[in-house]
């Protein structure tokens, strides 16, 4: 039994640091022949942050509440034309709010031979992050973005076989968050162990969190030319092409990747992407089914338990000055069945200003081995908890937002202990304290 005082973080900044990928430019796909309708299903997925290059409806989708994250290249101006062509977009609103360095350099770069006054790929990237945020942060007009470094696109060794091009503390002073693409999928670096169903549980697991938490060589990788400063996931996310996650996983698996990275201290996440963008009636392209929706505009379920997540725990109108408070509980997990890593239920505790409490829940593993093809879906047991809250509580409510928005089950007099079983989905208790 773990026994914890915690201090909560706001239900608001973890809707904040959700985001979604676009291509708005792509005049071919859903984002250019039906933009109306794509436009719609994202202001009412709640999703508040978009990432993308510049675009002709940055102003526009601001309006409707939605910020843009742009893309920096050298190819579409020098960090000052840059900086001014941000200040032109944000006369009336601060429709741009963060500023991302080259994308997948050590791919593109070398690729497509881009350069920075004369230099390639590492040195040219390195400079023009540097000269990107010195010009940022040196007008009162662009100072507060929220400048992010370079992601790279390579799977670099953690132990030095193929070691990271950005060496240690290289990008610190170039950047307010640092960046990487842990797209999930298996994590040759870990210790292989059999668990579950899966003989290397790691090696074909396809959990959020396989190389982050446990085996964490995606932040142990790449996080270093940017520390101290904290991370941000511009890239992430899965394909429900016919090699990639089911549709069914994809859904449990999307609300979870958020709560995971928020959990470990990753500052905003973007899924990739919005929308299915290319015809694939076979579904083997693995580029065109990384949406949550798909082509044809209906949503996966993925899209509906992001949109229920959002609405049960965003709080636009917080309380001004409002700082959560802790909660005194105890997590009491118990094993199921070969199921017996107790650990891997993870939780995040959240707060809005009107004082409730919400202590999101989930068994962080693995619904499919990817060493077989296509997938095999795996049905994890649900794992027995109880939650002991010594807090004193009015009632406590049950949310399953891959389902909806209305509670599920209640607690109303005034619960000290709650049995749960919590599922591969990420669940919801909302715990109401005693004025």
């Amino acid at each position: 039994m773990a026994l914890a005082s915690e201090t909560a973080r706001t239900t608001e900044s973890f809707v904040d640091s959700i985001g979604v990928c676009t291509h708005w430019g792509y005049g071919d796909t859903p984002y250019g022949y039906a933009y109306a309708q794509v436009k719609k299903a994202l202001v009412d997925s709640g999703i508040r942050h978009l990432r993308d290059g510049f675009h002709g409806h940055i102003e526009e989708l601001a309006r409707l509440g939605v910020r843009s994250t742009v893309v920096a290249e050298p190819d579409a101006g020098s960090p000052a034309q840059l900086r001014d062509r941000i200040k032109a977009v944000n006369q009336k609103l601060p429709a741009v709010d963060a500023v991302e360095g080259p994308n997948e350099p050590d791919l593109f770069w070398v690729k497509n031979k881009k350069t920075y006054q004369g230099k390639g790929f590492p040195e040219g990237v390195v400079s023009f992050q540097k000269d990107l945020y010195s010009t940022l942060k040196g007008d009162p007009a662009t100072k507060n973005l929220t400048v992010i470094g370079p992601a790279l696109g390579k799977t670099y060794d953690p132990g030095g076989g193929f070691p990271n091009p950005f060496t240690s503390g290289l990008l610190t002073d170039s950047v307010d968050w640092g960046n990487f693409h842990p797209y999930p999928g298996g994590n040759p670096f870990s210790v292989p162990f059999s668990y579950g169903t899966l003989s290397k549980y790691y090696w074909s697991g396809t959990f959020p969190s396989a190389n982050l938490d446990e085996f964490p060589y995606a932040l142990n990788t790449y996080r270093p030319a940017f520390a101290p400063k904290p991370m941000c996931a511009t890239e992430t996310g899965y394909s429900t092409f016919y090699d990639g996650q089911s549709e069914a996983v994809h859904a449990k698996y999307i609300p979870r990747l958020f709560a995971e990275y928020f959990r470990l201290g990753i500052k905003r996440t973007y899924s990739y992407e919005f929308i299915d963008e290319f015809a694939d009636e076979a579904g083997t392209n693995r580029e065109a089914h990384f949406g949550l929706l798909r082509r044809n505009l209906t949503p996966k379920p993925a899209y509906t338990a992001i949109r229920n997540l959002i609405q049960l725990l965003g709080e636009p109108k917080i309380q001004v000055g409002f700082r959560p408070g802790k909660l005194d509980f105890q997590l009491d997990v118990k094993p199921s069945g070969d199921y017996t890593k107790t650990q891997y239920v993870h939780h995040l505790l959240l707060q809005k200003s009107n004082g409730d409490f919400y202590l999101l829940l989930w068994h962080e593993i693995s619904n499919e081995d990817a060493s077989v093809h296509p997938h095999r879906q795996i049905t994890p047991p649900e794992m027995p908890v109880t939650v002991t809250v010594t807090t004193p509580l009015n009632k406590a409510e049950l949310y399953v937002p891959n389902d909806s928005t209305q509670s599920t089950q209640s607690w109303p007099d005034h619960p000290t202990t709650i049995s749960l079983n919590v599922p591969d989905r990420l669940i919801i208790l909302r715990l109401s304290p005693r004025e």
